[in-house]
């Protein structure tokens, strides 16, 4: 593809992204919805966290291994970056990317504004975090740039329930604590649903709420997985089929703690690790024989997938403390540069009063590209747009030919538009990708008798290695940064950066909606299941405020009803070089596209001496 047809394309995806002036939803996917209302339909979601399609086997995950067989395996699936389970959570709930939707990690920063008018570091991770956000006090409903699927359910007079692991729940529903007389913050209906995490319990009808603790076995939060398999089959099927008898639709989300949390503490190819997928898949097994119990299996669809994929931590890095001793940031504690960890991706953001010109924010974001890039464990860095155009002239008048479009404002960056994650109001200054090795093993870093590693302010360190002891190699290997929180190690597992291993996650669905033994080879993606669900479903097409529609497609061809070709595919590979002392930084991305829908496969970084050959 040439670096004009690229913008050309380029140009188009941006119009449908990011203008908020959008006619309403195509006709032709409304005129899908109409046809299929009043047939109530049951979708399942259920989201095992962290699960790399490559641990889906005959021997580990029996039932899951049989289901992806029977149905539909979505052999190309990827994850949005950054990748990380608020992105993808939101990703799935809304079918638009954090350009879009506004969430751009498991923790950002807010700067001061009328909704949040302090300023603060959010984690995400919690229904309260959320909620809080999205109340009356701060967004008002609107936290998230447009209605997620729930919502859309919700409003068609269906049957919602949001069950599991808290974060990623809320997002699917974060109007839930507001419900006065049946309707939401903003209005909407809401009256027959089922919210159900560790941290807030909701429903229209009484159930069981009593939550277990925390367990303390080697698989983390083995009890929870269990009891909220138990809602599922015991309060939300049930409900969800009477439902769909009535000829409502129905939507139950199921999102699992595991494997992701048991990978984050005792490393893959660990026993833990192993014994985790193998209570997903027993769920698995629990929430299949209940559907076929309740009779509704010729009604009901289920669909399996992952927020993102794995790696394990090499290195531990602290890259505020390196940009503190590099002379960039004042303070650990200061505010002209906040640098938000986010485990394989930091968020890095300016203060717009230390740094009140594009001059001055453009000085430092390059010193930040500069050291960052010279390091091993720098990956493929994301700037965003300037205040000023970004076709300025001091920008562009310094190469000899035509920029390539996909360059970012900072020399040696990529845009952030790219990859769906440039927003106006919300975009960090720089989203920093950590290094992934995808073909190093972890046989030398998971366990605890091998070294690990953190670097810090004052270099390279010894630390104490916290993994489990290893069964078997995993390959994949990555750079992180958790902050000063000593819970993460060297041989631990992580996830966040734009490495392969972590950008394809599993995906696989069964039902009367999906074709049967069928393998999808076209590239989908995360933002791809929820226009698919709102097909199968008949809701009407999910469009937010000023009209911005989300930029996923459904993935028809896996369809049995509506099914039309995914149209062909082309792979184009990206670079962005930059100078440095001696060496030539040069950062490449892959991305598949079909039609105007792109598709992150991989990145890589490689330094090269100068006046070496290609």
């Amino acid at each position: 593809m040439t670096d004009r047809m690229f913008n050309r394309r380029l140009s188009e995806i941006l119009a449908i992204l990011f203008v908020f002036a959008l006619v309403a939803a195509p006709t032709r996917a409304q005129d899908a919805a109409q046809a299929h209302r009043g047939r109530g339909r049951v979708v399942l979601l259920m989201v095992w966290d962290g699960l790399r399609p490559d641990f889906v086997t005959q021997r580990d995950t029996p039932n899951l291994f049989r289901l992806a067989r029977e149905g539909v395996r979505f052999d190309r699936h990827h994850s949005i970056f950054p990748t990380l389970t608020m992105v993808n959570a939101t990703a799935l709930a809304t079918g638009a990317p954090p350009g879009v939707n506004g969430l751009e990690g498991n923790n950002f920063y807010l700067a001061p504004s009328p909704e949040a008018p302090k300023g603060q570091v959010v984690n995400a991770e919690g229904a309260k975090a959320i909620l809080n956000l999205n109340g009356a006090d701060a967004f008002k409903g609107r936290l998230i740039g447009l209605d997620t699927i729930a919502q859309e359910v919700a409003r068609e007079g269906g049957y919602v329930a949001v069950i599991g692991k808290q974060g990623p729940t809320s997002v699917f529903d974060n109007r839930v604590a507001t419900i006065v007389d049946g309707k939401d913050i903003v209005g909407e209906p809401h009256k027959d649903y089922l919210f159900a995490s560790e941290d807030l319990v909701s429903a229209s009808q009484k159930i069981d709420a009593e939550i277990p603790v925390d367990s303390k076995t080697a698989v983390a939060d083995e009890q929870r997985d269990l009891y909220f398999a138990r809602l599922v089959v015991e309060n939300a099927l049930p409900a969800a089929k009477a439902a769909a008898d009535a000829g409502r639709p129905a939507l139950v989300v199921f999102w699992q703690h595991n494997p992701d949390l048991t990978q984050h503490i005792a490393g893959l190819g660990t026993l833990p690790a192993m014994e985790a997928l193998s209570l997903c898949d027993n769920n698995l097994m629990r929430v299949r024989a209940a559907i076929d119990a309740l009779g509704i299996a010729d009604k009901t669809d289920l669909i399996v997938v992952s927020d993102h994929g794995f790696a394990t931590i090499k290195f531990r890095i602290v890259l505020s403390e390196m940009l503190v001793a590099a002379g960039v940031k004042k303070s650990h504690d200061s505010t002209d540069v906040v640098v938000v960890p986010n485990g394989g991706a930091d968020l890095v953001y300016l203060s717009p009063t230390e740094f009140a010109t594009p001059e001055s924010k453009r000085a430092v974001l390059q010193k930040i590209v500069n050291f960052a890039e010279a390091q091993e464990w720098c990956g493929p860095i994301f700037s965003r747009d300037p205040a000023t155009a970004p076709d300025e002239p001091t920008r562009r008048g310094r190469r000899s030919r035509a920029p390539k479009p996909y360059l970012g404002w900072i020399d040696g960056t990529f845009s952030q538009r790219v990859v769906g994650l440039y927003n106006a109001a919300r975009s960090p200054d720089l989203v920093i990708s950590f290094r992934e090795e995808p073909d190093a093993d972890n046989k030398n870093l998971t366990g605890p008798t091998n070294p690990a590693f953190l670097i810090g302010q004052i270099g390279q360190v010894s630390t104490t290695n916290k993994s489990a002891g290893l069964l078997h190699p995993v390959k994949g290997v990555v750079y992180a940064d958790t902050g000063t929180s000593q819970t993460f190690t060297t041989g631990m597992g992580m996830h966040g950066a734009a490495g392969e291993r972590e950008i394809h996650n599993f995906c696989a669905a069964s039902g009367p909606d999906f074709r049967r033994g069928f393998v999808d080879l076209n590239p989908t993606a995360n933002t791809d299941v929820a226009p698919t669900i709102t097909q199968i479903l008949g809701t009407l097409p999910n469009i937010g405020p000023g009209g911005v529609a989300p930029a996923g497609r459904a993935m028809a061809e896996a369809l049995t009803v509506g099914r039309q070709s995914a149209g062909g595919s082309h792979t184009q590979t990206m670079t962005a070089d930059l100078m440095l002392q001696g060496v030539e930084a040069v950062t490449t991305l892959r991305v598949t596209w079909i039609g105007d829908e792109p598709y992150l496969d991989s990145s890589t970084v490689v330094h090269k001496p100068l006046g070496s050959s290609p």
